[in-house]
């Protein structure tokens, strides 16, 4: 560069012979040759910019390139598990019926293997039911008939079947007015009868005996004929004359055969009490106690204490109810009847 300007300025110099120099053309040279370099330097400068933008711009192209191709895969795949999950749609759209014929089919089969069970539940059941209502009308046994009809209750409930609802229903209103029936306690009545019957022979009659068997005492050893005979006669002496104090009330002489007809009839209307009471006939064992309290109130001494225990005994025994009314119940074991008829009838 320097070696061109030299000729430049050699050759403005040959130019014009006898002229020196001129400094301003020398610094617009120089200047002009400053533009120049620096143009060429920022020329360089864009150039390298422009091949790094072109090679950025081909790292984009080259990341283009692959992106759109994962995008071409990735559609490939989309639209392959579309299709696929389109296969599995109509698949699932079969489905429910699939569904709905294996139910019908499984139900098929359970009623086929529960009819036997569910006739004999309900042939047993009926048995409890009318086992429970022969017991309560023939026997008044209202715990073995309530009992009968809890486990008839039970039976039917191990089955789930509708037909048998209203029946189970039924049976709750009848169980529940059994359980409602007040059961006596019979054993003690019959306990408390039997203990009268025991008192009978030690309550006093009305009237006065007209002998009493007195016990007649040893005779003492070391006596006499003649003693002995003075002791018996004497004795005899005392049995022909007694001096007794008696009341007006029991005034009137009562035999050995009377007292004892008393007691036995008495012991008898016990009895018949008694007989009533395991039956159970309320009536007749009102009807008894009635008499009997009849009974004693005439021929036995109202003034003694036993007399007076077992006539209260009596009127407490006469109130106590034997034969409580009881329910109507069948109602539950016509119902079930009827629903095995009907699921034995041909269709």
């Amino acid at each position: 560069m320097s070696a061109e300007i030299e000729s430049l300025s050699t050759d403005q110099s040959s130019r014009r012979p006898g002229r020196g120099v001129s400094p301003m053309l020398v610094a617009l040279v120089v200047l002009g040759l400053l533009l120049a370099v620096y143009a060429h330097w920022r020329f360089e400068q864009f150039d390298e910019r422009i091949d790094r933008m072109r090679r950025q711009a081909a790292a984009l192209q080259a990341a283009q390139d692959r992106l759109d191709l994962r995008l071409q895969s990735l559609v490939t795949e989309l639209d392959s598990s579309r299709a696929a999950w389109r296969s599995e749609l109509r698949g699932l759209r079969e489905v429910p019926a699939q569904v709905d014929e294996l139910g019908q089919s499984v139900e098929e089969l359970r009623a086929r293997t529960e009819a036997p069970q569910r006739a004999w539940v309900r042939a047993e059941a009926l048995y409890l039911l009318e086992l429970a209502e022969r017991r309560l009308y023939l026997e008044r046994d209202v715990p073995t008939s309530i009992a009968a009809m809890e486990s008839a209750d039970a039976r039917l409930a191990t089955l789930d079947d509708p037909a048998v609802r209203e029946v189970r229903a039924k049976l709750a209103l009848e169980l529940a007015a059994l359980r409602a029936v007040p059961v006596p306690d019979l054993p003690q009545v019959l306990s408390r009868i039997g203990r009268l019957e025991d008192a009978v022979p030690a309550l006093p009659v009305i009237g006065m005996p007209v002998s009493q068997v007195r016990r007649v005492a040893a005779e003492p050893a070391g006596q006499g004929v003649f003693e002995r005979a003075w002791r018996r006669l004497r004795q005899a002496a005392r049995d022909l004359f007694s001096l007794r104090r008696i009341e007006p009330a029991t005034a009137r002489l009562v035999t050995q055969e009377e007292e004892s007809l008393r007691r036995q009839h008495l012991e008898l209307l016990l009895f018949a009490a008694r007989v009533a009471g395991m039956q159970p006939d309320g009536a007749a064992y009102a009807q008894s106690l009635r008499a009997a309290g009849t009974w004693l109130g005439q021929f036995f001494d109202p003034s003694s204490p036993e007399v007076s225990a077992a006539a209260a005994e009596l009127t407490a025994l006469e109130l106590t109810i034997i034969e409580p009314p009881l329910p109507k119940i069948g109602d539950a074991g016509r119902a079930l009847r009827g629903v095995i008829r009907g699921s034995t009838s041909p269709p």
